[in-house]
């Protein structure tokens, strides 16, 4: 299970490195609407994975890395 997280990981790393920026502020945009939906879903006790909130989280803060990254070059 471990290894197909890590797959997983990679695998998204790779896509977001190869988008531009405009690519990766619309990803952005949808991971923050999706982060908005999980936290509304859990407010209301119908989100069934809890650990969905800190996956998007972190799929957030890599997007955000990514864009430093081009602004800094």
């Amino acid at each position: 299970m471990a290894d197909e997280s890590r797959v997983r990981v990679k695998q998204e790393r790779d896509e977001l490195a190869g988008l531009d920026e405009a690519g990766l502020r619309a990803r952005l945009d949808e991971e923050k609407k999706r982060l908005w939906n999980h936290r509304f879903q859990l407010g209301k006790r119908q989100l069934d994975n809890t650990a969905a909130i800190p996956q998007t989280k972190r799929r957030i803060a890599r997007i955000n890395t990514y864009l430093r990254a081009l602004e800094k070059k």
